[in-house]
């Protein structure tokens, strides 16, 4: 669906009041709950969105914008997490018309693939800045059941996003 920046700003305003919401959850309730190191990237599920659905030439900066507003709650760098999302909505831009969303099992599956293609993307720059493979294998053993966790509310995920932005679903979509 083509946007127009100025008439995206109040649900980019609440996707970025989501955000500061499930970024606080993710912060403070997950690690109170005994889960210090499991942490859920709400922000990746957002750029994937809107990589997925958002025709706009200002996608690079809500990108920036997304990865800035998280970057309060992280110590992840927002320069590499805007990198890797820009790379990863370049490739979901050419393989759109390839993908399907027709149900939940397979929004599950596109979710994960674009997913684990960030978590490379992230892995290869923090592999140059630190030089440590045992750096890089404990962020796998972490991203696997934070990924699967996010793909699994993706469906749900996205029926939110899109009544927010307002694109085009298909019925199975917004039912799943």
């Amino acid at each position: 669906m083509k946007i127009k920046l100025s008439g995206s700003l109040p649900s980019l305003m609440i996707t970025i009041v989501t955000l500061i919401f499930l970024d606080i959850v993710a912060t403070s309730v997950i690690p109170a709950l005994g889960l210090l190191k499991f942490r859920l990237g709400f922000h990746v599920l957002i750029i994937l969105f809107m990589g997925f659905r958002l025709d706009t030439p200002f996608l690079a900066p809500l990108i920036l914008l997304i990865q800035y507003v998280h970057s309060v709650f992280s110590v992840e760098g927002w320069a590499h997490g805007t990198f890797a999302g820009v790379l990863v909505c370049l490739i979901v831009g050419y393989a759109k018309d390839l993908l399907s969303f027709s149900s939940a099992i397979s929004t599950i599956v596109v979710t994960q693939i674009f997913q684990t293609c960030w978590f490379l993307i992230l892995t290869i720059l923090a592999f140059f800045r630190t030089n440590s493979w045992p750096y890089v294998v404990e962020k796998f053993w972490l991203f696997i059941p934070e990924s699967i966790c996010l793909s699994l509310m993706s469906p749900l995920f996205f029926a939110f996003l899109n009544r927010v932005w307002r694109t085009s679903f298909s019925a199975s979509e917004v039912e799943a």
